[in-house]
């Protein structure tokens, strides 16, 4: 089996870096995108009256909740996996 060259080792290197770069921003955008759901359904929730808001409504508050607490589930995954791949590049460091 050959050994990995300090090039190859390099560029797997820069690779996991970019990755990881990217996989920050993806992070940021999930987070943002759960905020700003969860004040959505903060809004739909206490703004609609109750004795006035139809069976559609009450699905799309509801839907709201749903999505938001996927995508914080989704947000923590991504951060777990950051952890993950900042560790294997510290390894990689002198």
């Amino acid at each position: 089996m050959a050994k990995p060259t300090l090039s190859s080792a390099t560029e797997d290197a820069q690779g996991l870096a970019k990755a990881l770069r990217e996989n920050k921003e993806a992070t940021q955008a999930v987070e943002k995108a759960a905020d700003d759901l969860a004040v959505v359904h903060a809004v739909l929730d206490s703004e609609l009256p109750k004795e006035v808001a139809s069976s559609d409504a009450d699905r799309a508050v509801e839907q709201t909740g749903q999505l938001e607490r996927q995508l914080s589930a989704s947000s923590e995954k991504l951060k777990r996996v950051n952890e993950s791949l900042e560790r294997e590049l510290s390894k990689g460091s002198p």
